[in-house]
């Protein structure tokens, strides 16, 4: 077995808690030092609602754009142009919500140097647990 620990960082770029109606912007990710990013989004209890987790770039950390889809790797999760991953059900599912009580993995391949997750949460009344962290690896320098 090789170690992993010491040849990634990660950053939590939205704290775990209950999302109900709301948008919430997690911390911006700076990759300096590091040429690999992914998120991973843990999602606990869905109650009810949709929660859209989408990505932000910027290289300022002032002006952020929305991740297009071909910068996402490790999933075929799209709407349209930009990347969107909705988490629960509007209802109309006859499976019903998506993934709950999972975690998503996706990677980031664009060229900004600071990017963050956003969290759009609709309809929901008691809503879902959701947090993301974000993976930083192949290091310029090892990571400590």
């Amino acid at each position: 077995m090789r170690d992993l620990s010491n040849h990634i960082a990660t950053r939590q770029c939205i704290a775990p808690a209950l999302r109900s109606s709301y948008t919430v912007t997690g911390t911006a990710i700076d990759i300096l030092g590091f040429e690999s990013l992914a998120f991973s989004v843990h999602v606990g209890d869905w109650t009810d609602g949709e929660h859209v987790v989408s990505l932000e770039h910027s290289e300022d950390d002032i002006s952020y754009d929305a991740v297009a889809a071909r910068y996402i790797t490790g999933t075929a999760l799209e709407d349209g142009t930009f990347f969107e991953l909705t988490i629960g059900d509007n209802g109309d599912s006859p499976s019903g919500p998506a993934y709950e009580n999972e975690n998503l993995v996706f990677g980031y391949v664009g060229d900004r140097r600071f990017v963050r997750a956003k969290i759009v949460s609709l309809s929901a009344v008691t809503g879902a647990f959701i947090g993301i962290d974000a993976i930083l690896g192949h290091a310029h320098q090892r990571p400590t």
